[in-house]
Protein backbone atom coordinates (compact mmCIF):
# COMPACT_ATOMS: atom_id res chain seq x y z
CA UNK A 1 0.00 0.00 0.00
CA UNK A 2 2.54 2.07 0.72
CA UNK A 3 4.30 1.68 -2.27
CA UNK A 4 1.35 2.94 -4.67
CA UNK A 5 1.35 6.13 -2.41
CA UNK A 6 4.86 7.02 -3.31
CA UNK A 7 4.35 6.07 -6.95
CA UNK A 8 1.49 8.43 -6.79
CA UNK A 9 3.40 11.06 -5.04
CA UNK A 10 6.44 11.14 -7.71
CA UNK A 11 3.99 11.57 -10.13
CA UNK A 12 2.18 14.17 -8.21
CA UNK A 13 5.76 15.74 -8.31
CA UNK A 14 6.00 15.71 -11.80
CA UNK A 15 2.62 17.23 -12.20
CA UNK A 16 3.52 19.93 -9.97
CA UNK A 17 6.32 20.81 -11.46
CA UNK A 18 4.60 21.04 -14.93
CA UNK A 19 1.71 22.96 -13.36
CA UNK A 20 4.93 25.16 -11.76
CA UNK A 21 6.09 25.67 -14.92
CA UNK A 22 3.09 26.70 -16.87
CA UNK A 23 2.55 29.45 -13.91
CA UNK A 24 6.16 30.73 -14.86
CA UNK A 25 5.04 30.65 -18.66
CA UNK A 26 1.85 31.90 -18.30
CA UNK A 27 1.86 34.08 -15.64
CA UNK A 28 5.52 35.63 -15.74
CA UNK A 29 5.29 39.46 -15.32
CA UNK A 30 7.65 40.69 -17.57
CA UNK A 31 6.80 38.50 -21.08
CA UNK A 32 3.73 36.20 -20.18
CA UNK A 33 2.56 33.78 -22.96
CA UNK A 34 -0.75 32.99 -22.83
CA UNK A 35 -3.32 30.82 -24.31
CA UNK A 36 -2.46 27.64 -26.25
CA UNK A 37 1.32 28.65 -26.55
CA UNK A 38 1.82 27.81 -22.73
CA UNK A 39 -1.74 26.06 -22.00
CA UNK A 40 -0.68 22.80 -23.50
CA UNK A 41 1.57 22.56 -20.43
CA UNK A 42 -1.76 21.88 -18.79
CA UNK A 43 -2.58 18.74 -20.20
CA UNK A 44 0.58 16.77 -18.99
CA UNK A 45 0.01 18.08 -15.75
CA UNK A 46 -3.99 17.32 -15.37
CA UNK A 47 -2.88 13.65 -16.97
CA UNK A 48 0.25 13.08 -14.47
CA UNK A 49 -2.37 14.04 -11.69
CA UNK A 50 -5.36 11.61 -12.13
CA UNK A 51 -2.65 8.98 -12.46
CA UNK A 52 -1.09 10.20 -9.33
CA UNK A 53 -4.52 10.46 -7.68
CA UNK A 54 -5.47 7.08 -9.04
CA UNK A 55 -1.82 5.18 -7.01
CA UNK A 56 -2.41 6.97 -4.36
CA UNK A 57 -6.23 5.91 -4.18
CA UNK A 58 -5.30 2.43 -4.57
CA UNK A 59 -2.64 2.77 -1.43
CA UNK A 60 -5.19 4.29 1.19
CA UNK A 61 -7.09 2.37 3.55
CA UNK A 62 -10.10 3.61 4.93
CA UNK A 63 -10.96 1.62 7.66
CA UNK A 64 -7.55 2.05 9.61
CA UNK A 65 -5.50 4.80 11.27
CA UNK A 66 -5.89 7.38 13.86
CA UNK A 67 -8.93 9.02 11.99
CA UNK A 68 -11.40 7.07 10.07
CA UNK A 69 -11.08 7.71 6.47
CA UNK A 70 -14.14 8.79 5.59
CA UNK A 71 -13.99 11.65 8.07
CA UNK A 72 -11.49 12.86 6.57
CA UNK A 73 -12.96 12.93 3.35
CA UNK A 74 -16.21 14.62 4.63
CA UNK A 75 -13.95 17.04 6.20
CA UNK A 76 -12.41 17.49 2.94
CA UNK A 77 -15.83 18.25 1.46
CA UNK A 78 -17.38 20.26 4.32
CA UNK A 79 -13.99 22.46 4.14
CA UNK A 80 -14.31 22.79 0.14
CA UNK A 81 -17.98 23.87 0.56
CA UNK A 82 -17.18 26.58 3.74
CA UNK A 83 -14.86 27.87 2.09
CA UNK A 84 -16.26 28.32 -1.35
CA UNK A 85 -19.48 29.95 0.43
CA UNK A 86 -17.00 32.13 2.42
CA UNK A 87 -14.77 33.07 -0.48
CA UNK A 88 -17.15 34.02 -3.45
CA UNK A 89 -20.27 35.10 -1.66
CA UNK A 90 -18.64 37.01 1.75
CA UNK A 91 -15.31 38.10 0.51
CA UNK A 92 -16.37 38.20 -3.60
CA UNK A 93 -13.22 36.47 -4.89
CA UNK A 94 -13.75 34.90 -8.43
CA UNK A 95 -14.24 31.23 -7.82
CA UNK A 96 -11.68 29.35 -9.45
CA UNK A 97 -10.15 25.55 -9.55
CA UNK A 98 -7.77 26.46 -7.30
CA UNK A 99 -9.56 26.55 -4.43
CA UNK A 100 -10.60 22.84 -5.19
CA UNK A 101 -6.88 21.89 -5.75
CA UNK A 102 -5.84 22.91 -2.36
CA UNK A 103 -8.63 21.30 -0.85
CA UNK A 104 -8.06 17.85 -2.63
CA UNK A 105 -4.44 17.89 -2.28
CA UNK A 106 -5.17 18.25 1.85
CA UNK A 107 -7.78 16.13 1.91
CA UNK A 108 -5.20 13.53 -0.03
CA UNK A 109 -2.34 14.41 1.98
CA UNK A 110 -4.15 14.07 5.40
CA UNK A 111 -5.21 10.72 3.90
CA UNK A 112 -2.45 9.36 3.02
CA UNK A 113 -0.16 10.36 6.38
CA UNK A 114 -3.29 8.31 8.11
CA UNK A 115 -2.55 5.24 6.40
CA UNK A 116 1.33 5.21 6.38
CA UNK A 117 0.91 6.15 10.17
CA UNK A 118 -1.39 2.92 10.87
CA UNK A 119 1.11 0.45 8.72
CA UNK A 120 3.56 1.50 10.48
CA UNK A 121 6.00 3.11 7.55
CA UNK A 122 5.94 6.53 9.74
CA UNK A 123 5.93 6.30 13.29
CA UNK A 124 3.00 8.56 14.90
CA UNK A 125 5.01 11.62 16.24
CA UNK A 126 6.52 12.02 12.82
CA UNK A 127 2.81 11.72 11.19
CA UNK A 128 1.42 14.56 13.79
CA UNK A 129 4.46 16.62 12.46
CA UNK A 130 3.62 15.91 8.79
CA UNK A 131 -0.30 16.61 9.34
CA UNK A 132 0.74 20.29 11.13
CA UNK A 133 2.77 20.64 8.31
CA UNK A 134 0.18 20.19 5.71
CA UNK A 135 -2.20 22.03 7.12
CA UNK A 136 0.18 25.33 7.74
CA UNK A 137 0.87 25.22 4.20
CA UNK A 138 -3.01 24.47 3.51
CA UNK A 139 -3.68 27.95 5.30
CA UNK A 140 -0.76 29.73 3.50
CA UNK A 141 -2.08 28.11 0.30
CA UNK A 142 -5.52 29.08 1.01
CA UNK A 143 -4.67 32.80 2.15
CA UNK A 144 -2.57 33.40 -1.12
CA UNK A 145 -5.71 32.02 -3.11
CA UNK A 146 -7.69 34.55 -1.35
CA UNK A 147 -5.21 37.42 -1.94
CA UNK A 148 -4.47 36.76 -5.06
CA UNK A 149 -6.36 39.34 -7.28
CA UNK A 150 -5.38 42.24 -4.62
CA UNK A 151 -1.89 41.84 -6.39
CA UNK A 152 -0.98 43.04 -9.34
CA UNK A 153 2.63 42.29 -11.38
CA UNK A 154 5.46 40.23 -9.53
CA UNK A 155 3.58 40.32 -6.05
CA UNK A 156 0.54 38.22 -8.10
CA UNK A 157 3.28 36.16 -9.20
CA UNK A 158 4.75 35.17 -6.50
CA UNK A 159 1.81 35.06 -4.34
CA UNK A 160 0.18 32.84 -6.97
CA UNK A 161 3.50 29.88 -7.14
CA UNK A 162 3.68 29.97 -3.16
CA UNK A 163 0.89 27.22 -3.36
CA UNK A 164 2.25 25.13 -5.86
CA UNK A 165 5.95 25.21 -4.21
CA UNK A 166 4.69 24.32 -0.87
CA UNK A 167 2.28 21.46 -2.26
CA UNK A 168 5.45 20.39 -4.04
CA UNK A 169 7.52 20.77 -1.05
CA UNK A 170 5.45 18.89 0.91
CA UNK A 171 4.46 15.86 -1.29
CA UNK A 172 8.24 15.62 -1.54
CA UNK A 173 8.65 15.39 2.33
CA UNK A 174 5.84 12.74 2.56
CA UNK A 175 7.41 10.63 0.09
CA UNK A 176 10.83 10.73 1.34
CA UNK A 177 9.59 9.85 5.03
CA UNK A 178 6.97 7.06 3.78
Amino acid sequence: MAEYIKTGNIKLLFCFAIYLAWWVVGFNPWRPIRGLKSGWLLIPAVILGVLALYDIWQGLDFSIGLVPGIALVIGGIVSYVALLIISSRKLYRPVTSELFIIVLWTTVVLLEINTLVALGSIALWLGWILAALCLVGATVSIVCYLAFYAFDGMAAFIDGAIPLVLAGLMTGLITVCG
